[in-house]
């Protein structure tokens, strides 16, 4: 196809495709369904961590509670040490 022989445009800009009317809004209850909905979905197709390996979890914490401790007091002995 050529495109020199397609009708052109005076102002150069291509022309998109109008639409007659704007589009409907989507009403506020609808709104709110589809958002409760995607969160219901989302929600349901998680799976919660102690179900897949409770060894895992409970090390998982235990290095996260151990890690959190260090750094406490890290920062305790920071903060408290003599300044010279």
């Amino acid at each position: 196809m050529s495109t020199l022989l397609a009708p052109q445009r005076p102002s150069g800009i291509p022309d998109t495709q109008r639409l007659t009317s704007r589009p409907p809004h989507t009403s506020l209850l609808d709104r709110i369904a589809l958002h409760i909905g995607l969160r219901l979905l989302i929600w349901s197709t998680r799976s919660p961590r102690l179900t897949l390996d409770r060894e895992e979890h409970s090390r998982s914490y235990r290095t996260h509670t151990a890690r959190a401790a260090r750094e406490h007091g890290y920062t305790r002995e920071a903060l408290l040490a003599p300044r010279l």
